[in-house]
């Protein structure tokens, strides 16, 4: 163990970046068994929200079964009382389009509970850093895109999610990664750059 320490004090850096990868890979590992709980448990249970029941604004059924965006803020709200932690879409619009809005029970929707789209097969997939009450789905803006076909088309909720995009950090969570531990680097290189100087003083 002391040449655990003596290491890690010697490669600050390297030691931060594994320590945060460390739990980062801990807490993907958390968000993975507490789905797996949820849905042995029932908690979390798949399955299929048709448009036509959702709020929308700025998205309308034509009369040749389309759904398409009519507007510049398109929009698909779900509040159905279940706890979501993903949505799919079969959809040929393009996931870059794509981005959801997570909040729970009287929450606000913000740009601090924000997810991209992925593209997957045919469709597009938007995975929630946690269950939310309520979620928002805006398409890609603009008006004339084609969302999805058929009157009956659907959203599919708590659509499983593979193993490895529990490790997939979010935009704002990679940055941390990339920047907190050579922060914390300096800091702690800081202090131990003082703690000697004040040995030495006492000394």
């Amino acid at each position: 163990m002391k040449r655990v320490f003596a290491w890690a004090a010697a490669h600050l850096v390297a030691a931060c970046y594994l320590l945060a990868l460390a739990l980062w890979a801990l807490w993907a590992l958390g968000n993975a068994g507490q789905d797996a709980l949820g849905f042995a448990t029932g908690r979390l249970a798949a399955g299929e929200v048709p448009l036509s029941s959702l709020q929308s604004q700025d998205i309308a059924l034509t009369g040749d079964g389309l759904w398409v965006t009519t507007g510049a803020d398109p929009q698909f709200v779900f509040a159905g009382g279940r706890p979501v932690r993903s949505v799919f879409l079969k959809t040929d619009a393009p996931a870059s389009g794509f981005e959801g809005y997570w909040a729970a029970a009287g929450q606000d929707f913000s740009l601090r509970r924000r997810v991209f789209a992925q593209g997957v097969e045919d469709g597009v997939l938007l995975v929630f850093p946690e269950t939310a009450d309520t979620i928002r789905i805006d398409p890609a803006a603009g008006a004339g895109v084609v969302l999805a076909e058929g009157e009956n088309a659907s959203l599919t909720v708590n659509a499983p999610v593979a193993f490895w995009r529990y490790f997939v950090p979010r935009a704002g969570q990679a940055l941390a990664l990339a920047a907190l531990p050579a922060a914390a680097a300096v800091l702690l290189d800081l202090g131990l750059f003082w703690k000697g100087r004040l040995l030495k003083k006492r000394g």
